[in-house]
């Protein structure tokens, strides 16, 4: 059974049971990424996250566009909700840096 790292109002980021990869579902869209991968997705995300910050977008409207895994697939988002995609991945990311260090320590 996977477990959950972090759900917010937009989907949830769980880790399968043999930690191989996670499970990133948002809106109707489902990711299975692996370790790195969520590395990746974390940095693209913030970096959007910061660029359109500041713009004088609606914040409910879809008009930022996130690439997918595959080139022809690409990903639309409201500002509001590429923040909660942001938190979902910068939160599974911190408990999973947090339990490293935990697993680190105790086999010392």
């Amino acid at each position: 059974m996977s477990r959950c790292l972090h759900h917010n109002t937009l989907g949830y980021i769980a880790q399968c049971p043999g930690r191989c990869c996670l499970h990133l579902y948002f809106g109707n869209v489902g990711l299975r990424l692996l370790p790195h991968e969520l590395q990746q997705w974390r940095g693209t995300v913030a970096e959007l996250c910061s660029h359109h910050a500041l713009a004088t977008l609606d914040a409910t409207e879809r008009s930022i566009s996130l690439p997918g895994p595959v080139a022809s697939q690409v990903f639309l988002f409201s500002l509001e909700e590429l923040f909660l995609l942001h938190d979902l991945l910068a939160s599974a990311a911190l408990l999973l840096e947090v339990e490293t260090i935990l697993e680190r320590t105790v086999r010392r």
